[in-house]
C-alpha cells in the first residue's frame, strides 16, 4: 500500500512539471509551424544578467514577415512595473513613434505584461499578419492587435536602432 501511493505520488509529480513544458511550447507551435532556434543571446547591463533571449523561426529561418517567436527567461525578478517603464524608455530611444503615442500605449503594456519571475520565460509570438502573442507558462497571457504598437515592440530586440547589435547578431544566428 505504501510502495503504491509513493508511485502515485511519484506519477503525479511528473505529470505536473511535464505538463507546463509540453504546453508551453504547444503556444508556439500553434503560432511557429515548425519551429527551430535560429539563435541566442544573453543580455546584461554591466555585469547583472538580465535574460537570456531565443528566437524561433519555422525551420530556423527567421523572416520579421513571417511568423516567429522570440523567448526571454529572466535571470531576475522582472517586476511589471519596470518591464514596462523599460519597454518605454527604450522605445524613446529608438523613437519608435512620439512621445505622446508611446505614453498612449501605456494602457495597453499595463493589460499585457505581468511580472516574471527569475527562471520564467515569456513568448513574444509574431504571428506574421502584425499580430503579437504573448504567452508564459503555457497560456496565452495577451493577444495585440496594434500593428504600430507590435512593430516598436519587437525593433527593441530586432530592429535597426538596437541598443546592443552583438546581442542581436546573435539572437539572428549571426555572430561574430
Amino acid at each position: 500500500m505504501m510502495m503504491l501511493s509513493r508511485r502515485r505520488a511519484f506519477l503525479a509529480m511528473l505529470a505536473f512539471i511535464a505538463v507546463p513544458t509540453m504546453a508551453r511550447g504547444e503556444v508556439m507551435r500553434d503560432f511557429v509551424p515548425d519551429a527551430g532556434l535560429v539563435g541566442q543571446a544573453r543580455f546584461q547591463v554591466l555585469f547583472f544578467k538580465i535574460y537570456d533571449a531565443e528566437l524561433f523561426a519555422p525551420k530556423g529561418e527567421y523572416d520579421r514577415r513571417a511568423p516567429y517567436a522570440l523567448r526571454l527567461t529572466y535571470l531576475i525578478n522582472g517586476k511589471k512595473d519596470r518591464i514596462i517603464n523599460q519597454t518605454v524608455k527604450e522605445m524613446k530611444r529608438q523613437r519608435a513613434a512620439s512621445d505622446s503615442m508611446i505614453e498612449s500605449w501605456l494602457p495597453l503594456m499595463e493589460r499585457s505584461f505581468i511580472d516574471m519571475p527569475k527562471g520564467s520565460s515569456a513568448d513574444f509570438i509574431h504571428t506574421g499578419d502584425g499580430r503579437l502573442v504573448l504567452a508564459t507558462g503555457g497560456r496565452v497571457i495577451a493577444e495585440i492587435d496594434d500593428r504600430r504598437f507590435v512593430r516598436a515592440l519587437m525593433n527593441i530586440w530586432l530592429g535597426p536602432k538596437v541598443r546592443d547589435a552583438d546581442f542581436q547578431l546573435a539572437l539572428l544566428g549571426k555572430a561574430k
